[in-house]
Protein backbone atom coordinates (compact mmCIF):
# COMPACT_ATOMS: atom_id res chain seq x y z
CA UNK A 1 0.00 0.00 0.00
CA UNK A 2 0.77 3.69 -0.17
CA UNK A 3 2.17 5.05 2.49
CA UNK A 4 -0.11 6.78 4.52
CA UNK A 5 2.36 8.99 6.52
CA UNK A 6 2.95 11.00 3.59
CA UNK A 7 -0.81 11.58 3.43
CA UNK A 8 -1.32 12.45 7.21
CA UNK A 9 2.05 14.67 7.12
CA UNK A 10 1.02 16.93 4.29
CA UNK A 11 -2.71 17.50 6.19
CA UNK A 12 -1.04 18.36 9.71
CA UNK A 13 1.78 20.90 7.84
CA UNK A 14 -0.41 22.55 5.75
CA UNK A 15 -4.18 22.39 7.40
CA UNK A 16 -3.42 25.67 9.19
CA UNK A 17 -2.80 27.85 5.79
CA UNK A 18 -6.65 26.37 4.70
CA UNK A 19 -7.95 27.70 8.15
CA UNK A 20 -6.46 31.11 8.30
CA UNK A 21 -8.90 32.71 6.88
CA UNK A 22 -11.54 30.47 8.50
CA UNK A 23 -14.40 32.13 10.87
CA UNK A 24 -14.17 29.31 13.31
CA UNK A 25 -10.88 31.40 15.29
CA UNK A 26 -11.09 29.01 17.98
CA UNK A 27 -10.52 26.08 15.75
CA UNK A 28 -7.38 26.97 14.38
CA UNK A 29 -5.86 28.15 17.28
CA UNK A 30 -6.90 24.77 18.78
CA UNK A 31 -5.48 22.62 15.80
CA UNK A 32 -1.89 25.08 15.72
CA UNK A 33 -1.57 24.19 19.30
CA UNK A 34 -1.71 20.56 18.01
CA UNK A 35 0.62 20.88 15.63
CA UNK A 36 2.72 21.95 17.42
CA UNK A 37 2.83 19.51 19.92
CA UNK A 38 3.04 17.21 17.19
CA UNK A 39 6.20 18.61 16.08
CA UNK A 40 7.66 18.48 19.42
CA UNK A 41 6.98 14.84 19.47
CA UNK A 42 4.05 15.02 22.40
CA UNK A 43 1.98 12.70 19.87
CA UNK A 44 -0.57 11.90 22.43
CA UNK A 45 -1.17 15.31 23.61
CA UNK A 46 -1.25 16.53 20.07
CA UNK A 47 -3.83 13.77 19.25
CA UNK A 48 -6.09 15.32 22.20
CA UNK A 49 -5.49 18.61 20.61
CA UNK A 50 -6.86 18.01 17.65
CA UNK A 51 -9.90 16.26 19.33
CA UNK A 52 -10.33 19.17 21.20
CA UNK A 53 -10.35 21.25 18.04
CA UNK A 54 -13.68 18.86 16.06
CA UNK A 55 -15.49 19.65 18.82
CA UNK A 56 -14.96 23.71 18.62
CA UNK A 57 -16.41 23.77 14.92
CA UNK A 58 -19.14 22.56 12.71
CA UNK A 59 -17.04 23.00 9.26
CA UNK A 60 -16.91 19.47 7.58
CA UNK A 61 -13.24 20.23 6.58
CA UNK A 62 -12.01 21.36 9.79
CA UNK A 63 -13.48 18.62 11.11
CA UNK A 64 -12.07 16.14 8.62
CA UNK A 65 -8.50 17.10 8.79
CA UNK A 66 -8.29 16.95 12.72
CA UNK A 67 -9.51 13.70 12.31
CA UNK A 68 -7.11 12.78 9.95
CA UNK A 69 -3.94 14.72 11.94
CA UNK A 70 -5.79 13.25 15.40
CA UNK A 71 -4.70 9.40 13.52
CA UNK A 72 -1.61 10.42 13.02
CA UNK A 73 -0.81 11.53 16.54
CA UNK A 74 -2.33 8.19 17.21
CA UNK A 75 -0.25 6.42 15.16
CA UNK A 76 3.14 8.07 16.47
CA UNK A 77 2.62 7.36 19.66
CA UNK A 78 1.65 3.42 18.82
CA UNK A 79 -1.47 3.69 20.15
CA UNK A 80 -2.63 1.69 17.09
CA UNK A 81 -6.85 0.80 18.24
CA UNK A 82 -7.40 4.28 19.13
CA UNK A 83 -5.73 5.09 14.96
CA UNK A 84 -7.89 2.57 13.93
CA UNK A 85 -10.99 4.41 15.37
CA UNK A 86 -10.20 7.27 14.12
CA UNK A 87 -9.77 5.91 10.24
CA UNK A 88 -12.99 4.06 10.77
CA UNK A 89 -14.91 7.14 11.48
CA UNK A 90 -13.45 8.74 8.53
CA UNK A 91 -14.44 6.11 6.14
CA UNK A 92 -17.69 6.44 7.90
CA UNK A 93 -18.30 10.17 8.45
CA UNK A 94 -15.52 11.47 6.08
CA UNK A 95 -14.93 9.28 2.73
CA UNK A 96 -14.40 12.08 0.53
CA UNK A 97 -11.69 13.73 2.49
CA UNK A 98 -9.44 10.67 2.07
CA UNK A 99 -8.30 7.91 0.22
CA UNK A 100 -10.05 4.83 1.44
CA UNK A 101 -8.13 2.39 -0.47
CA UNK A 102 -5.26 3.52 1.43
CA UNK A 103 -6.96 3.53 4.55
CA UNK A 104 -8.11 0.04 4.22
CA UNK A 105 -5.50 -1.42 3.42
CA UNK A 106 -3.77 0.52 6.76
CA UNK A 107 -6.71 -1.30 8.66
CA UNK A 108 -5.44 -4.66 7.42
CA UNK A 109 -1.77 -3.71 8.63
CA UNK A 110 -2.93 -2.71 12.30
CA UNK A 111 -5.21 -6.24 12.47
CA UNK A 112 -1.52 -7.50 11.68
CA UNK A 113 0.12 -5.46 14.35
CA UNK A 114 -2.71 -7.26 16.80
CA UNK A 115 -2.63 -10.36 15.28
CA UNK A 116 1.62 -10.21 16.07
CA UNK A 117 1.15 -9.63 19.80
CA UNK A 118 0.74 -5.98 20.40
CA UNK A 119 -1.43 -4.71 22.60
CA UNK A 120 -2.26 -0.84 23.71
CA UNK A 121 -1.93 0.09 27.06
CA UNK A 122 -4.73 0.17 29.07
CA UNK A 123 -4.22 3.40 30.45
CA UNK A 124 -2.03 6.04 29.00
CA UNK A 125 -0.67 7.34 31.87
CA UNK A 126 0.20 4.36 33.52
CA UNK A 127 1.85 2.93 30.10
CA UNK A 128 4.70 2.10 31.40
CA UNK A 129 2.86 -1.12 33.70
CA UNK A 130 3.61 -4.21 31.19
CA UNK A 131 0.75 -5.84 32.31
CA UNK A 132 -2.04 -3.25 32.13
CA UNK A 133 -2.91 -3.65 28.50
CA UNK A 134 -6.12 -3.90 26.29
CA UNK A 135 -7.46 -6.72 25.04
CA UNK A 136 -6.93 -8.10 22.00
CA UNK A 137 -7.73 -5.94 19.29
CA UNK A 138 -7.38 -8.88 16.33
CA UNK A 139 -10.70 -10.04 15.83
CA UNK A 140 -12.33 -6.29 15.72
CA UNK A 141 -9.89 -4.63 13.55
CA UNK A 142 -10.22 -7.73 10.79
CA UNK A 143 -13.52 -8.36 11.07
CA UNK A 144 -13.88 -4.48 9.71
CA UNK A 145 -11.53 -4.18 7.76
CA UNK A 146 -12.81 -7.17 5.84
CA UNK A 147 -16.72 -5.90 5.56
CA UNK A 148 -15.33 -3.00 3.64
CA UNK A 149 -13.11 -4.72 1.31
CA UNK A 150 -13.69 -8.45 1.36
CA UNK A 151 -12.04 -8.99 -2.08
CA UNK A 152 -9.18 -7.04 -1.71
CA UNK A 153 -5.37 -8.29 -2.20
CA UNK A 154 -5.12 -8.27 1.74
CA UNK A 155 -8.36 -9.99 2.59
CA UNK A 156 -6.88 -13.62 1.84
CA UNK A 157 -4.23 -13.63 4.17
CA UNK A 158 -6.81 -11.92 7.01
CA UNK A 159 -9.06 -14.40 6.84
CA UNK A 160 -5.94 -16.69 7.41
CA UNK A 161 -5.16 -14.54 10.19
CA UNK A 162 -8.29 -14.91 11.66
CA UNK A 163 -8.50 -18.49 11.01
CA UNK A 164 -5.41 -19.21 13.29
CA UNK A 165 -6.03 -16.63 16.15
CA UNK A 166 -10.11 -18.38 16.58
CA UNK A 167 -7.92 -21.61 16.09
CA UNK A 168 -5.63 -21.04 19.21
CA UNK A 169 -8.43 -19.58 21.16
CA UNK A 170 -10.30 -22.64 20.68
CA UNK A 171 -13.32 -21.50 18.99
CA UNK A 172 -13.06 -23.95 16.37
CA UNK A 173 -16.19 -23.36 14.61
CA UNK A 174 -15.66 -19.92 13.79
CA UNK A 175 -12.06 -21.04 12.29
CA UNK A 176 -14.01 -23.67 9.98
CA UNK A 177 -16.07 -20.27 8.89
CA UNK A 178 -12.99 -18.11 7.97
CA UNK A 179 -11.70 -21.18 5.92
CA UNK A 180 -14.40 -21.62 3.99
CA UNK A 181 -14.66 -17.96 3.27
CA UNK A 182 -11.23 -18.51 1.96
CA UNK A 183 -11.83 -21.41 -0.60
CA UNK A 184 -15.38 -19.31 -1.84
CA UNK A 185 -13.74 -16.37 -2.34
CA UNK A 186 -10.53 -16.71 -2.86
CA UNK A 187 -9.74 -19.66 -4.45
CA UNK A 188 -6.89 -18.81 -6.92
CA UNK A 189 -4.57 -17.13 -3.86
CA UNK A 190 -1.95 -18.59 -1.69
CA UNK A 191 -2.93 -19.00 0.89
CA UNK A 192 -6.13 -20.92 -0.59
CA UNK A 193 -3.62 -24.52 0.06
CA UNK A 194 -3.04 -24.16 2.83
CA UNK A 195 -6.74 -23.16 3.82
CA UNK A 196 -7.94 -26.59 1.93
CA UNK A 197 -5.45 -28.63 4.18
CA UNK A 198 -6.11 -26.70 7.65
CA UNK A 199 -10.17 -27.14 6.35
CA UNK A 200 -9.88 -31.06 6.26
CA UNK A 201 -7.28 -31.77 9.51
CA UNK A 202 -10.17 -28.98 11.26
CA UNK A 203 -12.84 -31.16 10.05
CA UNK A 204 -10.99 -34.63 11.00
CA UNK A 205 -10.58 -33.13 14.22
CA UNK A 206 -14.00 -31.86 14.93
CA UNK A 207 -15.50 -35.69 14.03
CA UNK A 208 -13.34 -37.08 16.50
CA UNK A 209 -15.65 -34.60 19.40
CA UNK A 210 -18.92 -36.03 17.85
CA UNK A 211 -20.54 -36.36 14.50
CA UNK A 212 -23.33 -38.50 14.46
CA UNK A 213 -24.58 -38.25 10.66
CA UNK A 214 -21.23 -38.46 9.75
CA UNK A 215 -20.99 -34.60 7.85
CA UNK A 216 -17.74 -33.68 9.04
CA UNK A 217 -15.59 -37.29 8.51
CA UNK A 218 -17.33 -37.23 4.95
CA UNK A 219 -16.42 -34.10 3.67
CA UNK A 220 -12.91 -34.50 5.40
CA UNK A 221 -12.00 -37.51 3.28
CA UNK A 222 -13.03 -35.57 0.06
CA UNK A 223 -10.68 -32.52 1.10
CA UNK A 224 -8.05 -34.71 1.55
CA UNK A 225 -8.68 -36.53 -1.15
CA UNK A 226 -8.88 -32.75 -3.32
CA UNK A 227 -5.70 -31.43 -1.95
CA UNK A 228 -3.56 -34.75 -2.72
CA UNK A 229 -5.32 -34.44 -6.40
CA UNK A 230 -4.00 -30.69 -6.41
CA UNK A 231 -0.81 -30.80 -4.89
CA UNK A 232 0.74 -34.04 -5.44
CA UNK A 233 4.63 -32.82 -4.83
CA UNK A 234 3.28 -30.42 -1.94
CA UNK A 235 5.38 -30.74 0.83
CA UNK A 236 2.21 -31.31 3.37
CA UNK A 237 1.30 -34.53 0.64
CA UNK A 238 2.51 -37.35 3.30
CA UNK A 239 0.52 -35.54 6.29
CA UNK A 240 -2.57 -35.51 4.15
CA UNK A 241 -2.04 -38.77 2.43
CA UNK A 242 -2.08 -40.25 6.22
CA UNK A 243 -4.94 -38.60 7.49
CA UNK A 244 -7.09 -39.38 4.93
CA UNK A 245 -6.09 -42.98 5.51
CA UNK A 246 -6.81 -42.29 9.33
CA UNK A 247 -10.60 -40.53 8.30
CA UNK A 248 -11.08 -43.86 5.99
CA UNK A 249 -10.31 -46.04 9.44
CA UNK A 250 -13.42 -43.70 11.26
CA UNK A 251 -15.96 -44.25 8.19
CA UNK A 252 -15.25 -48.06 7.64
CA UNK A 253 -15.37 -48.48 12.08
CA UNK A 254 -18.87 -46.58 11.94
CA UNK A 255 -20.17 -48.82 9.02
CA UNK A 256 -18.47 -51.92 11.03
CA UNK A 257 -20.63 -50.64 13.92
CA UNK A 258 -24.33 -50.23 12.24
CA UNK A 259 -23.29 -53.70 10.72
CA UNK A 260 -22.77 -55.29 14.45
CA UNK A 261 -25.76 -53.04 16.05
CA UNK A 262 -27.80 -55.27 13.29
CA UNK A 263 -26.05 -58.58 13.53
CA UNK A 264 -26.41 -58.88 16.87
CA UNK A 265 -30.55 -57.88 16.80
CA UNK A 266 -30.49 -60.77 14.38
CA UNK A 267 -30.87 -58.68 11.15
CA UNK A 268 -28.57 -60.87 9.09
CA UNK A 269 -28.84 -59.60 5.71
CA UNK A 270 -28.69 -55.58 6.56
CA UNK A 271 -25.35 -56.66 8.78
CA UNK A 272 -23.90 -58.13 5.55
CA UNK A 273 -24.66 -54.71 3.18
CA UNK A 274 -22.30 -52.75 5.90
CA UNK A 275 -19.45 -55.32 5.96
CA UNK A 276 -19.92 -55.79 2.36
CA UNK A 277 -19.14 -51.58 1.75
CA UNK A 278 -16.84 -51.88 4.45
CA UNK A 279 -14.78 -54.69 2.23
CA UNK A 280 -15.65 -52.84 -1.17
CA UNK A 281 -15.05 -48.97 -0.09
CA UNK A 282 -12.18 -49.27 2.36
CA UNK A 283 -10.50 -52.52 1.98
CA UNK A 284 -6.93 -51.15 3.07
CA UNK A 285 -8.69 -49.72 6.03
CA UNK A 286 -7.83 -50.73 10.37
CA UNK A 287 -11.30 -52.56 9.99
CA UNK A 288 -11.40 -54.56 7.23
CA UNK A 289 -10.01 -57.72 8.47
CA UNK A 290 -12.66 -57.54 11.52
CA UNK A 291 -15.32 -57.20 8.62
CA UNK A 292 -14.16 -59.62 7.02
CA UNK A 293 -13.59 -62.48 9.88
CA UNK A 294 -17.44 -61.48 10.69
CA UNK A 295 -18.93 -61.76 6.56
CA UNK A 296 -17.22 -65.07 6.62
CA UNK A 297 -18.93 -66.07 9.56
CA UNK A 298 -22.51 -64.83 8.59
CA UNK A 299 -22.47 -65.59 5.16
CA UNK A 300 -22.79 -68.40 3.41
CA UNK A 301 -21.13 -66.76 0.28
CA UNK A 302 -18.80 -64.56 1.29
CA UNK A 303 -14.74 -65.74 -0.10
CA UNK A 304 -12.33 -63.68 1.70
CA UNK A 305 -10.11 -62.26 -0.48
CA UNK A 306 -6.53 -62.52 -0.10
CA UNK A 307 -4.34 -60.67 2.19
CA UNK A 308 -2.64 -57.62 1.09
CA UNK A 309 0.62 -57.29 1.41
CA UNK A 310 1.28 -53.84 2.65
CA UNK A 311 -1.72 -50.91 4.23
CA UNK A 312 -1.14 -48.04 3.78
CA UNK A 313 0.71 -45.57 6.67
CA UNK A 314 -0.91 -44.01 9.20
CA UNK A 315 1.70 -41.84 11.01
CA UNK A 316 4.46 -40.00 8.74
CA UNK A 317 7.43 -41.62 8.19
CA UNK A 318 9.69 -39.76 10.61
CA UNK A 319 13.61 -41.05 9.59
CA UNK A 320 16.33 -40.78 12.67
CA UNK A 321 19.79 -40.08 12.62
CA UNK A 322 22.30 -40.99 14.94
CA UNK A 323 24.62 -38.34 16.18
CA UNK A 324 27.83 -38.46 14.34
CA UNK A 325 31.07 -39.72 16.07
CA UNK A 326 33.72 -37.15 16.52
CA UNK A 327 36.81 -38.69 17.36
CA UNK A 328 39.47 -36.38 18.78
CA UNK A 329 42.05 -36.08 21.58
CA UNK A 330 40.34 -35.73 25.29
CA UNK A 331 42.64 -34.08 28.21
CA UNK A 332 43.73 -36.65 30.99
CA UNK A 333 42.53 -36.02 34.70
CA UNK A 334 46.12 -36.49 36.95
CA UNK A 335 44.91 -38.15 40.11
CA UNK A 336 43.30 -41.27 41.78
CA UNK A 337 40.80 -41.06 39.24
CA UNK A 338 42.61 -43.37 36.87
CA UNK A 339 43.22 -40.53 34.47
CA UNK A 340 39.39 -40.15 33.56
CA UNK A 341 36.94 -36.86 34.81
CA UNK A 342 33.35 -37.46 35.47
CA UNK A 343 32.72 -35.61 32.25
CA UNK A 344 34.88 -35.69 28.82
CA UNK A 345 36.75 -32.91 27.97
CA UNK A 346 37.93 -31.78 24.68
CA UNK A 347 41.28 -31.10 24.21
CA UNK A 348 39.90 -27.53 21.91
CA UNK A 349 43.66 -26.15 21.58
CA UNK A 350 44.61 -29.36 19.37
CA UNK A 351 47.49 -30.54 22.00
CA UNK A 352 47.99 -33.23 23.97
CA UNK A 353 48.67 -31.91 27.62
CA UNK A 354 50.95 -34.19 30.28
CA UNK A 355 49.38 -35.05 33.11
CA UNK A 356 51.20 -35.48 36.30
CA UNK A 357 52.71 -38.84 35.87
CA UNK A 358 54.10 -37.87 32.41
CA UNK A 359 51.60 -39.97 30.29
CA UNK A 360 49.74 -38.41 27.20
CA UNK A 361 46.35 -37.99 27.40
CA UNK A 362 44.66 -40.76 24.89
CA UNK A 363 41.38 -40.43 23.61
CA UNK A 364 38.89 -41.55 25.94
Amino acid sequence: MKNPVKFYLFVLLSFFVLTVSADDNTASQIYSEGRQLYLDGEYYDAAQKFESCRFHTKNMTIRANSLIAQAASYRMCKLYYREFLAIEELLERYPEYVNCKDMIAREFEIGQIFRGGYREPAFWVFRWIPYLVDVNRTEEVFSAALKRAPYSEYAPGAHMQLAIFFDQEGETQKSVAELRMILERHGKSEQSKYALLALANALFNLAGRGDGDSRYINESVELFKLFCQRYPDASEIEFARNRLAQAKDVQAKKLFEIAEFYRKNGRKEVAERYLAQVMNEYPDSKTAPNAEAVLVDISDNFLPAAPQEKIEARMPDLKSYSIPDEPGLLLAAPGENGNHFLLNVPDIKGEVLKDLSGNNGGEK
